[in-house]
């Protein structure tokens, strides 16, 4: 006779607040711009065929059941072949940087292989997502994915850092929050939290490896592609929806994030449906 399984569950943390953004199954890798430059993390999961990923000089031959990171504004190539297929989930949020620093998953360490039993669940939960059940539906994928990585940080490490991780997650938390307001910025930040502008800069960057003013800019280019998608609003509207106040420096963020103007992004989903 089995036994029973029983785990008592501890009450949510900060932890949980992760947001998941996009949900999608790649089929054409080879028409893709690259390098690709995601403004916030990305869990990829090969389903199909295989390809070479580079980052950060390193390369990681990809196949089926693979699952490679990707980080905020760190560069990657991927060398496919013509049947190469993946998943992805982005996602953003307080808990994100704080979990995968405790799972060890680092732009040095972005990839992990056989790992195929991920894939039915991801294909089927991708062939049932619809806007009823998209948020719930892809967030427990998400969750049950990370799950599978090893994030026993020790005692030590959690007591060392208690204290400024909290400071940070409740930093990314309300840039989450509040990011498409336009006099968002580290003078707002040091108002909030009692913190120098100097403090908050140098602990953004050392938690994020990238700054606080390209984080920023990198959620609002994110909302921005949204609504661009959307096809509801004019540029002037859909920058000041961002957080910019000015229309030239909005198209001047956009096209050094990714390659395009406003304008361009525009006729080209216009094109594509």
């Amino acid at each position: 006779m089995s036994k029973s399984i029983c785990q008592f569950i501890s009450a949510k943390n900060e932890e949980s607040n992760i947001k998941a953004v996009r949900f999608v199954y790649e089929t054409e890798c080879l028409s893709l711009n690259q390098p690709f430059v995601h403004p916030i993390y990305v869990i990829h999961i090969v389903t199909q065929g295989s390809a070479t990923l580079r980052i950060n000089d390193n390369k990681y031959f990809l196949k089926r059941g693979d699952v490679f990171f990707a980080f905020p504004a760190y560069p990657h190539y991927i060398d496919a072949n013509e049947d190469f297929e993946y998943i992805y989930i982005s996602f953003m949020g307080g808990g994100a940087t704080s979990l995968l620093s405790k799972c060890k998953i680092t732009p040095n360490s972005p990839y992990y292989d056989n790992l195929s039993f991920l894939c039915t669940m991801f294909e089927n939960a991708i062939r049932r997502i619809n806007s009823s059940n998209a948020n719930m539906l892809t967030e427990s994928v998400l969750y049950y994915a990370l799950s599978y990585f090893d994030n026993n940080a020790s005692n030590s490490e959690i007591e060392n850092q208690v204290n400024t991780d909290g400071l940070f997650k409740a930093i990314v938390n309300y840039v989450d929050r509040h990011y498409r307001e336009n006099d968002m910025s580290l003078s707002r930040l040091a108002n909030v939290f009692s913190y120098t502008e100097k403090y908050l800069s140098s602990l953004f960057k050392k938690n994020m490896q990238i700054g606080f003013v390209r984080y920023l800019n990198n959620l609002r280019i994110q909302y921005a592609n949204e609504l661009i998608e959307k096809r509801e609003l004019n540029i002037s509207e859909i920058a000041d929806a961002c957080g910019y106040s000015d229309y030239s420096y909005f198209s001047k963020v956009y096209k050094k994030s990714t390659g395009k103007t406003p304008t361009e992004s525009i006729e080209w989903i216009a094109k594509r449906k």
